[in-house]
């Protein structure tokens, strides 16, 4: 088992790899704008930050924020810079808000997105109807969120390791 905790870094970067390969295959096959496409990868950033601050988290999150980055249609290192960013925020928040649960990291996620979105655009080129494709990118992120974060949090249930209480023994 300690291996494992050792390589979950490496797994949430392959899980990110995973999701940048549905994100960009799978959305724009079924017609879906990109400006409405959910980002996954931020989903599973937010996951991490429901854990204590520990250097797996750190790394784990620096790997899937490369990998969004390095393999996604987004726009490079600045996209990197701000999951890391929405990362370090979210364990920020968790120390004051209870988000260790679906809906308050989903509101998160999507929340994350429609900032993350209209910093890009202040980097860029302002478009037309941002504050529309902002939200709706937050929106579809969010709705995503609920069954990626179900899995998420039922897997850590299941494989979390098993501490022996001193009372039982």
């Amino acid at each position: 088992m300690k291996i494992l905790l050792f390589l979950s870094p490496l797994v949430y970067t392959l899980a990110a790899l995973v999701l940048v390969a549905v994100e960009s295959s799978l959305f724009p096959r079924l017609g879906i704008p990109t400006a409405l496409t959910p980002d996954l990868n931020l989903v599973l950033i937010v996951f991490l930050t429901s854990t204590p601050f520990r250097l797996r988290g750190f790394f784990s999150a620096l790997g899937i924020s490369l990998a969004a980055s390095l393999f996604g249609s987004s726009p490079g290192f600045p996209l990197a810079f701000g999951h890391l960013a929405v990362y370090f925020a979210g364990l920020w928040i968790n120390q004051t808000v209870f988000m260790n649960h679906i809906f308050p990291q989903a509101l998160f996620a999507g929340a994350g997105r429609f900032i993350l979105t209209l910093g890009a655009a202040l980097m860029t080129v302002l478009p037309e109807h941002l504050f529309f494709k902002a939200a709706g990118g937050g929106l579809t992120t969010a709705m995503f969120a609920f069954p990626i974060l179900f899995l998420l949090n039922l897997l850590r249930e299941r494989y979390q390791p098993q501490t022996t209480s001193s009372i039982s023994s």
